[in-house]
């Protein structure tokens, strides 16, 4: 195999523990041997596959650069084979197992690169001002929107890249199919977009289950007598579709969920709308990372417009507007436990003594 193709990998291995406290793969060679036995583009035959228009799509300025993390922090194109290109079915689910190994490969890589151009930029920064888990909601002076984003994703997916590996390695061609089971191990660079509309629909039916059955406890809302930060947050990991499936499954959330999972993610909203405001608005995202950004606070895009979407994050950004903090975190704490089309119009809106 090409040392060049490898040499991702070793940096990975040797300096991932360093900037994010996790430990490597416990065997380089293994994982080595799984990216050299994926198959090359050429060994596939494919409906259509233009491996330099593919590259140009990776390394294609965004609109705003500065709004928009680079194209690799999102999942690269996969082109899938024509059924009627082979005799046999059995042959057509190889060559569809091996697009889409070709297509983890990628993703794999990206993966990587994104940790580098992360570790880059955080040379760049001064230490002092570096993010950290004392203020994860503190988003450094030399931070754009875009790198804020990029720091996140970096470390939600190298937390998920070994084990992520270790399925490649063991399930080979039958991966597509493994991680629909397994799709939380799955980095985000990594996920064909099969499994990005289960998981689309999946977040917005449990969304919907999820408000019945909170305002059936709470029909105020936030401003619901008697309501419990408990019952509230863990509304909150159900519709932002934060708690695994089986958890649901059992009707039971685990108390260390909220510390794992809805702290950090209020905790990047908090950086992310700041940095959305100060580095050009909503106008400026592309059409992913806006439904992106859409997800990640409970808004609905299934079947909406870019400008739907974008009349939903203004309304999020225009309603939670606040210099100071508490208030900030107060004004969250309603969207999140309200619907969005039952949303206050105007921001003079009553709020309560607490906050998620």
């Amino acid at each position: 195999m090409n040392p060049s193709a490898i040499a991702p990998l070793q940096h990975y291995v040797h300096n991932s523990s360093r900037l994010f406290g996790i430990r490597p793969f416990a065997n380089a060679p293994a994982v080595q041997n799984l990216l050299s036995q994926l198959p090359s583009s050429s060994q596939v035959r494919y409906a259509s596959h233009d491996a330099g228009s593919r590259r140009a799509q990776l390394t294609k300025k965004p609109e705003n650069a500065k709004l928009n993390p680079p194209a690799q922090c999102r999942p690269p194109p996969i082109t899938i084979p024509i059924r009627e290109a082979y005799d046999q079915a059995i042959q057509y689910y190889i060559a569809l197992g091996k697009a889409y190994l070709y297509f983890f490969k990628d993703g794999f890589k990206n993966v990587l690169a994104n940790r580098r151009l992360l570790a880059d930029r955080l040379k760049s920064t001064p230490k002092e001002d570096h993010p950290s888990v004392f203020k994860p909601h503190h988003v450094p002076r030399t931070f754009s929107r875009a790198d804020w984003v990029l720091f996140w994703r970096v470390r939600h997916d190298m937390i998920r890249l070994p084990a992520f590996g270790l399925l490649l390695l063991i399930a080979g061609e039958m991966s597509p199919f493994v991680i629909l089971v397994l799709s939380g191990l799955v980095p985000i660079p990594c996920r064909p977009p099969m499994l990005t509309s289960r998981h689309l629909e999946k977040a917005e039916a449990r969304r919907k289950l999820a408000f019945e059955q909170f305002e059936a406890k709470a029909p105020a809302g936030a401003l619901t007598a008697g309501l419990s930060k408990h019952t509230a947050r863990n509304h909150v990991l159900r519709s932002l579709y934060l708690s695994g499936a089986p958890w649901e499954h059992l009707k039971f959330m685990p108390p260390g969920m909220w510390l794992t999972k809805g702290y950090w993610r209020l905790a990047f909203l908090e950086g992310d709308d700041k940095k959305l405001v100060e580095d050009g608005g909503i106008t400026g995202l592309i059409k992913e990372e806006l439904r992106i950004a859409c997800m990640e606070r409970g808004i609905n895009v299934l079947g909406k417009s870019e400008t739907d979407m974008k009349a939903a994050l203004g309304d999020w950004l225009r309603l939670t507007a606040d210099e100071d903090i508490n208030e900030r975190r107060k004004r969250m704490t309603v969207l999140l436990l309200t619907r969005q089309r039952n949303w206050p119009q105007t921001r003079n809106f009553a709020l309560p003594s607490w906050h998620l």
